[in-house]
């Protein structure tokens, strides 16, 4: 079959997929070594956006390449069922209907999510589909699946024996809205501009009073006490003080010495609110100092401030606690004041440290164990830097909260005695909310795993290790492949879970990529409207074009703007890899066979050793996950090498054999950047048979004359420089003439062909333009009159660019110019000056090219 003049992808994308499926392409196969990713699961929630295309498509380059290097290569996919995240948005599609998550059971809400995702799976495979990854959709895993709730159940009961899992009352990071508490790393963060109010507080023994400075002053209707640093000697005197609290009198506190004081924040003396502040809990701790809750889950002020200000919300209370501070002549002054405050990542609500009782992970053996296997190497970087952000992160987590207050999730394998509320057993009868054992009745935890818990297990639980035999040995996985927003809540887990869990690293290495940002360098973001949908990138200009474009310059952890350009570069690429398979496969024909591979002409023999290199680099960067460096060696040998000079070449001297293999070499090289694209082509490869090229073998290059080789370099040096005299001056029936080298004698015809004039022959007396980049003797013999014409053109832009030069050096010599104008106005014109002396030198040198000493 013969390639049609245009290629379409929309025309064959589908079928080509469907063909692998087919033909069971994806399927790890053969005896080579065991090359794994496991993709990080997108949310089942919604569409795939570009950061998914970026995902996939680095990976997939490199499970397609370690294919086709002939090693057992797997790309499991998967959903993550996103706990939160997936419940916020089904609770969007219930606001639009007029109802909300309170209208329904626990056990209702979690059947009409399970059924909103399954309806979005359809679509989200195609997707994925569409951007040409090749997985393994026999192993697809939902993080929800069956084995992966038993290895998170296997997991917290080994934590839970060995004590590694506790259940305690601790001030933990709760959104209001959602009515669900976070890890820290959960929260997001923003700068807010808000007001420091200075508060009095009197000394009891009426001696006189402490002004403490504070951005709550809601919290002040029921303080635990005050705190200064014990080196601040403003206040050592007052350590062990007793004040009265300005709105209840009858409740007197004392004042403590904490080194967690910040002497620099307001007057150097800080409330202490042990319900509403990690520090001020462990402070309050220290002390002895009773631990007040202020404010509820809901966000109000509780039982325990004055009547006059319960069931305020928490931004009610902030303005009618500073009134009645400032009538009760207790409030000092009010002054701006910006900070970072956190919020939660959906609804942007201000998170609320809260006490509650979850369950925690001790988290400081997991961190050292991990931290040791860093900083030993175990697992590889890309960038380097991103181990050392990892271990400085470890080093300093905190225990960390896996309990949730939402519906969609995981529920929590435990159950707590109905008559002891410090009775707690392991159970995972999770579908009965009471169970009986030993005569005693249990009520199960309302609570679902954070999704990380789950999600940490995601490298070995996917593979079924260690039980499944056919996927234990491709643990650990070669790769895992995320963005850079994910380091520290999800690869620390792996890496943290995978040691403890299997006794072994969760992979090899790690490849970081940074955010797709706008084209303008901002954050996506829906509301802006500056998003950018993969699949109609794909509709525009195909899959393979997508990939290529989004990969094109990016080096990793680094956010680069989506740039339509490379896009459309890309498809220019891949329609001058159509165009070349098209010519080739013109001259080559129907044959099913081509002959033997051997070069004859110099070109053959460069083109050879071109492919040679160019392979060898290609599959360099590949092994160092060097996407875009592999790429664009690929880009410019096809490009440049191939279809601007070897294809020409070939024009003088056909070598059938060798365009054939060439093609073929260059389409396994290309397959893992543009799958769809060379298997279409591959197909329509008569001596190919009914091969697929997705499941082939890695081009191998045989060594060609590096002597050759180099004299056809010589000639591309020739000609590069025939071609540029012959456009300068404007002429087409230009003759090469050279005397006595046998380099230009052998190949007069390749030269003639390339330079596109009208001969190329020996002769013994020079007449004409010389050339100056060769070493070989050779003039071009062109009409007197046009080379005039283009020394008077010459002549013309010297004028004028040294007319410039002295306006600019005039303009740089007045001084009053140099001082009074703006800087940049001035670097403007000292780089505009250095720029057109650098065109005068580039005219004088052509005018003595010209010149009638040098014809």
């Amino acid at each position: 079959m013969k390639l049609p003049k245009i290629y379409e992808p929309g025309q064959y994308e589908t079928d080509i997929y469907a063909l692998w499926e087919k033909s069971k392409a994806f399927a790890p196969t053969g005896e080579g070594k065991r090359f794994s990713i496991v993709v990080p699961p997108p949310n089942a929630n919604g569409n795939l956006h570009i950061g998914h295309a970026l995902t996939l498509g680095l990976e997939d380059i490199a499970i397609r390449y370690h294919r086709l290097k002939g090693d057992q290569a797997l790309l499991l996919p998967g959903a993550d069922h996103a706990g939160f995240e997936t419940q916020v948005v089904y609770e969007k599609q219930l606001a639009k209907e007029g109802k909300s998550r309170f209208d329904f059971s626990r056990e209702e809400l979690y059947k009409q999510i399970w059924d909103f995702v399954a309806q979005n799976r359809e679509n989200f495979e195609g997707q994925i589909r569409r951007l040409g990854a090749s997985v393994d959709w026999n192993h697809y895993t939902f993080t929800i699946d069956e084995k992966i709730v038993k290895r998170a159940y296997a997991t917290f009961k080994k934590m839970w024996e060995e004590g590694l899992i506790y259940r305690g009352k601790r001030i933990v990071n709760f959104c209001t809205f959602h009515g669900t508490s976070f890890a820290d790393i959960e929260v997001a963060h923003k700068g807010e501009k808000g007001k420091l109010y200075y508060i009095a507080f009197p000394l009891a023994d009426k001696s006189g009073e402490v002004v403490v400075a504070t951005a709550r002053p809601e919290t002040v209707v029921g303080q635990a006490g005050l705190m200064v640093n014990p080196e601040d000697k403003r206040y050592k005197h007052l350590i062990g003080a007793i004040v009265n609290q300005p709105l209840i009198p009858d409740a007197p506190i004392k004042i403590v010495a904490s080194d967690k004081v910040d002497s620099t924040f307001g007057t150097g003396i800080v409330t202490i609110t042990p319900g509403h502040s990690a520090v001020d809990y462990e402070v309050a701790h220290e002390h002895g100092l009773p631990v007040v809750e202020l404010i509820t889950h809901e966000g109000k002020l509780s039982g325990a401030v004055p009547q006059a200000f319960r069931g305020l919300t928490v931004k009610e209370a902030r303005h009618v606690v500073a009134e009645a501070l400032d009538k009760a002549g207790h409030l000092r002054k009010v002054e701006d004041y910006t900070h970072t405050i956190g919020v939660c990542y959906k609804c942007g609500t201000v998170i609320e440290p809260l006490l509650r009782e979850q369950w925690f992970v001790d988290m400081q053996p997991l961190a050292n164990r991990a931290t040791s296997s860093l900083r030993a190497g175990e697992i590889a970087f890309y960038p380097e830097s991103k181990k050392d952000q990892l271990i400085n992160y470890l080093e300093n987590l905190r225990d960390w909260n896996i309990s949730r207050q939402i519906a969609w999730g995981i529920p929590i394998p435990a159950f707590q005695n109905v008559d002891d509320p410090d009775d707690w057993i392991y159970d995972e009868r999770i579908g009965q909310e009471i169970i009986e054992v030993d005569d005693k009745t249990y009520r199960r935890d309302p609570d679902v795993f954070d999704t990380w818990f789950s999600s940490s297990s995601w490298p070995y639980a996917t593979l079924d290790f260690p039980d499944s035999e056919d996927f234990k040995d491709f643990y650990p996985l070669s790769l895992m492949e995320t963005g850079g927003e994910i380091l520290y809540p999800w690869v620390s887990r792996m890496i943290m879970l995978g040691l403890y869990v299997t006794d072994e690293i969760p992979f090899k290495a790690v490849y970081i990529h940074g955010y797709v940002m706008a084209e303008d360098g901002t954050k996506m973001s829906k509301s802006i409207g500056n998003v950018i949908n993969p699949l109609e990138v794909i509709d525009k200009y195909g899959s393979d074009a997508l990939r290529m474009g989004i990969i094109a310059s990016r080096v990793p952890a680094v956010n680069r703007g989506y740039d339509h350009r490379k896009v459309e570069d890309a498809r220019n690429f891949c329609n001058k890899l159509w165009n070349i398979a098209r010519y080739v496969e013109d001259k080559v024909g129907d044959r099913t066979k081509v002959g033997e591979l051997e070069p004859k002409t110099t070109a053959d023999h460069w083109v050879l050793n071109k492919l040679q290199q160019t392979t060898e680099v290609i599959s360099a960067n590949l092994d160092n996950y060097r996407f875009a460096e592999a790429y664009d060696a690929l880009y410019h040998f096809v490009w440049d090498d191939f279809a601007d000079w070897y294809i020409e070449a070939s024009k003088a001297e056909p070598n059938l054999p060798l365009l054939a293999f060439c093609l073929e070499s260059i389409l396994k090289l290309a397959h893992p950047f543009a799958p769809f694209l060379t298997e279409t082509i591959w197909q329509t490869l008569a001596w190919e048979g009914n091969s697929l090229l997705a499941t082939n073998r890695w081009p191998e290059i045989p060594g060609a004359d590096k002597k050759l080789d180099g004299q056809f370099e010589a000639v591309k040096t020739i000609v590069a420089e025939v071609r540029f005299i012959v456009k300068a001056i404007g002429v087409r029936d230009a003759n090469l003439k050279f005397a006595d080298e046998p380099l230009l004698s052998e190949n007069a015809e390749l030269i003639k062909q390339l330079a596109h004039i009208k001969g190329v022959t020996e002769a013994t007396e020079q007449n004409g333009v010389m050339l100056t980049q060769s070493p070989y003797k050779a003039w071009l013999e062109i009409d007197e009159k046009a080379i005039q014409k283009y020394l008077d053109e010459l002549a013309a832009k010297r004028d004028a660019a040294e007319t410039t030069i002295g306006q600019l050096k005039a303009r740089l010599m007045n001084k009053s110019y140099v001082e009074n104008a703006p800087k940049h106005i001035v670097d403007q014109t000292k780089q505009n000056l250095a720029e057109a002396e650098t065109l005068l030198a580039n005219i004088e040198q052509e005018q003595k090219r010209f010149t009638a000493g040098n014809r």
